[in-house]
């Protein structure tokens, strides 16, 4: 059987190198390309760094040879001098042995620019090739028991991609930032949805309880892998446990549609207790999966001068937020 983590990185899974990724963030008003990469292409994105100084972001990528990485660098530096970047950040799932030290690639850190990937360093994977009663009995015993739970409390779950939903499931992610989550803007939200409900590559995932709503979840499907990107829910009726059955309905969806992996999309590295996805970790371990680690993010320099000078005001910045 083929390994699962070779079904994920497969580019034709991969949403976030996908011309739907593109089109999504080309409806949020940045510039996108496709630049040759091997026998493949690959996603590049111009984003904001300070007024007209901007940076280029790959999403989960590039996905090419040796060779290949010396192609897409000599592209991307003259697309960087072009659209006035100062770095480009990279998200690869494996580079050939030794190849970003030599072209010069740093390491992304808390001391970087926007010290942060965007796709998680370590996530959870599960097999969905198997049948729902193994993918049950796989679980840990606590997240069966919170499904039936779930079941026994009157929760219900319904799929919908309507922008009322949608509304509600802002108001809930913004009401999580005193648990200390973070929020995208409204927009984010309502572009990304109408941009993959077009194809059916995203649905909400509604639970209910009468009619009150107490959780959603945003999953994307694309290729063979099916993505739990976003989720919101608020304090009443936790105890219901209606995000385990919301993310249990996600599974059996992604399933139906033919995905293999189902993309918990983020947790604590290591398990560690003191991270801030502790909780949502445990969460997502419930359901069982793979933990699997990547190799995180890395910068190619274009203006130093810059680089280094935003480098020091996230310095700053981080400074100021610990006092």
């Amino acid at each position: 059987m083929e390994d699962l983590l070779d079904i994920y990185t497969k580019l034709e899974n991969n949403l976030l190198q996908s011309n739907k990724w593109a089109n999504f963030y080309e409806s949020l008003g940045r510039k996108t390309w496709f630049i040759s990469c091997d026998e493949d292409k690959c996603l590049v994105i111009k984003l904001a760094l300070y007024k007209d100084k901007f940076y280029l972001y790959v999403p989960r990528g590039p996905q090419c040879s040796t060779r290949g990485w010396h192609v897409f660098l000599k592209k991307v530096k003259e697309l960087a001098k072009q659209e006035n970047c100062v770095f480009i950040r990279v998200e690869p799932y494996k580079v050939p042995n030794g190849t970003l030290k030599k072209l010069g690639f740093r390491k992304v850190n808390k001391y970087s620019p926007l010290s942060r990937q965007f796709s998680p360093m370590d996530t959870l994977l599960l097999d969905l090739r198997n049948d729902e009663s193994v993918i049950l009995s796989e679980m840990k015993p606590k997240g069966r028991y919170n499904i039936r739970l779930a079941e026994r409390k009157g929760i219900k779950v319904r799929e919908s991609q309507k922008e009322e939903d949608l509304k509600v499931f802002y108001e809930l992610s913004v009401g999580m930032k005193e648990r200390g989550f973070t929020s995208f803007d409204f927009e984010h939200y309502e572009k990304l949805l109408k941009s993959l409900s077009k194809s059916k590559n995203i649905k909400l995932f509604v639970a209910e309880y009468g009619k009150e709503i107490l959780s959603i979840l945003m999953v994307c499907f694309f290729g063979k892998t099916a993505i739990y990107l976003h989720g919101a829910s608020g304090d009443n009726k936790r105890e219901f446990m209606p995000n385990h059955l919301a993310q249990w309905a996600a599974i059996k969806e992604a399933k139906k549609r033919g995905c293999d992996v189902y993309d918990f999309w983020g947790i604590a590295p290591n398990d560690d207790p003191n991270h801030l996805w502790a909780g949502i970790t445990r969460f997502k371990k419930s359901f069982g999966g793979e933990p699997v680690h990547f190799l995180g993010a890395f910068d190619f320099t274009f203006e130093p001068f810059w680089y280094k000078m935003f480098s020091s005001l996230n310095i700053v910045r981080k400074g100021l937020l610990r006092k």
